[in-house]
């Protein structure tokens, strides 16, 4: 992995800098039967994060079960994986539970299958009723954006009493 930059970034829609290194691991205080990030789900994904500068990250590497088209992993699990991390950063980062409201998705260049992954997610955005997260999606090795997300996640009620 090339050295990334530790400098902040500025405003919505602006990219999340890349992590020097993972911090330390998020753990969720139950996870319930989530399909991205809960142990207890035999079909999941089983997703790990950990504190990345303002922001939070995770790596997976999907086999071929996880592919749309020929060892290109299919877009509403690269959305998934953009999601996780994006809920994940408010959960984190604010110690608020989220739900996603929208989330826009930009698929820049394909996304390999059996290659290793790293997604960083982190709050741009507090309008109060929501916070606005930026995510991307990359090969591990390299810099260029393979997938890049933003959306509106709004306080779960529910969850945070």
């Amino acid at each position: 992995m090339s050295e990334p930059s530790d400098q902040a970034a500025e405003g919505p829609g602006t990219p999340p800098p890349r992590p020097t290194a993972h911090g330390e691991e998020l753990v969720f205080p139950t996870s319930g039967f989530c399909f991205g990030c809960s142990r207890d789900n035999p079909g999941g994904l089983h997703l790990r994060f950990f504190r990345a500068g303002d922001g939070v990250c995770c790596d997976a590497t999907l086999g071929p079960t996880y592919q749309g088209a020929t060892e290109i992993i299919h877009g509403g699990i690269q959305a998934v994986l953009l999601d996780e991390a994006s809920c994940a950063a408010a959960v984190f980062t604010r110690s608020t539970y989220v739900v996603t409201g929208r989330i826009a998705i930009r698929y820049h260049r394909p996304c390999p299958t059996g290659v290793p992954l790293h997604v960083r997610a982190r709050v741009v955005g507090d309008e109060g009723r929501y916070f606005t997260i930026a995510a991307e999606l990359r090969r591990e090795d390299e810099d260029d954006v393979l997938t890049s997300s933003e959306g509106r996640f709004y306080r779960d009620a529910r969850r945070n009493g």
